[in-house]
């Protein structure tokens, strides 16, 4: 390992801060970061001009990394130790709300070939999500199949659901597969599809997509299930 701050060409550095709407970072080997773009900087609730290089995770002004800088570092570490890519899941409160982002890290290698630090990019898993409750909405709103004005999905009461069930209807929300929300709940993909059918009977609805329709029909697209709200979570998922 090298002492020295990662190497990122200016074309790179242009790529990730203009050229894309996802989460870029590079850290150092010891803990540091270097590099965040405004998009990083925005769900992390740091100032857009905010100059991160350098400054330990312990130091930087983010609920994420008050909570989790020692699993940050951690993940760093498998990352740069084991010469691989990792995912991994964080969710906090960020600048406007709370965020649930997926990340892959990667080790980042200079030009003699060495791993001088970790680069990292990330995306919401809340975004299928937030799309599809648009969608769902827009229909709720213009498609009414009878005179008194009912709604084409039915929106009734929400059933009472287990905390394990409400994380793995918002894993389901926020268009992750059966694979992916087992990694991420530390559960076996039979575990998983348990939970999915008794939601699926809660909910009265027969598939996973009535279920993603019928949930978000009494408003399961607003909320983070309270498990995951009331804890920051940084985890590795694969």
């Amino acid at each position: 390992m090298t002492t020295f701050e990662p190497a990122i060409s200016q074309d790179f550095l242009n790529y990730m801060e203009t050229g894309s709407s996802q989460a870029w970072g590079v850290h150092d080997c010891y803990g540091r970061a270097f590099y965040m773009n405004t998009h990083t900087k925005r769900v992390f609730g740091l100032p857009d001009k905010y100059d991160v290089s350098g400054r330990h995770f312990s130091e930087l002004p983010a609920p994420i990394f008050f909570a989790c800088s020692d699993k940050v570092i951690e993940q760093n570490n498998i990352c740069i130790s084991e010469r691989r890519e990792i995912r991994v899941l964080n969710v906090h409160p960020g600048g406007d709300g709370w965020f649930a982002y997926v990340s892959s890290k990667v080790p980042h290698y200079n030009l003699k070939g060495e791993v001088d630090g970790v680069l990292s990019c990330g995306y919401s898993v809340t975004r299928g999500w937030l799309s599809a409750a648009q969608n769902i909405r827009k229909l709720m709103k213009v498609d009414q199949r009878t005179s008194r004005g009912q709604l084409s999905l039915r929106a009734g009461h929400l059933p009472n659901l287990s905390p394990r069930e409400s994380e793995v209807l918002f894993f389901l929300i926020c268009n992750q597969q059966i694979k992916q929300i087992a990694g991420i709940l530390s559960l076996s993909e039979n575990t998983v599809r348990t939970h999915i059918e008794h939601l699926k009977k809660k909910f009265e609805v027969h598939s996973i997509s009535q279920l993603i329709e019928a949930s978000i029909a009494v408003g399961c697209q607003d909320f983070l299930p309270e498990t995951l709200r009331l804890q920051q979570l940084s985890m590795i998922v694969s």
